[in-house]
């Protein structure tokens, strides 16, 4: 499991900092594994990992951009990159990988751009 906690991580880490390269990308959750479908008593099939991490330019925020440069980025790294239209001023892209899943969000009415993972369910 922390191993592919810590792939996670770095690679969101790694795609933050092509999108904003002036700027210092920050984690602003990773609890370390929990477990989504856990029982009142602490039992559940499976445990997984969640991660953000945000960064942005708050002089120059362009959120079509770095969707955009978070799609190339993300597939130079080797992950399969859904581009979706913008939608009312939001813009993102999802992508996969090996059974990871990362989603990019960048909004016309904020700076920040937001990379959310997941790994896989581990039993």
């Amino acid at each position: 499991m922390t191993g592919g906690r810590e792939f996670l991580r770095s690679e969101l880490l790694a795609v933050a900092a092509v999108v904003v390269p002036d700027q210092r990308a920050v984690v602003t959750h990773d609890p370390g594994p929990v477990n989504p479908g856990v029982l009142f008593d602490g039992r559940g099939p499976a445990t997984v990992c969640r991660i953000t991490v945000e960064t942005g330019n708050p002089k120059s925020p362009d959120p079509a951009a770095a969707v955009q440069a978070a799609a190339e980025a993300l597939r130079a790294r080797g992950w399969t990159v859904e581009v979706a239209p913008p939608e009312n001023g939001h813009y993102r892209v999802a992508a996969t990988r090996d059974g990871f899943d990362v989603a990019v969000h960048a909004w016309a009415t904020d700076w920040r751009i937001t990379f959310t993972g997941e790994t896989p369910l581990v039993s």
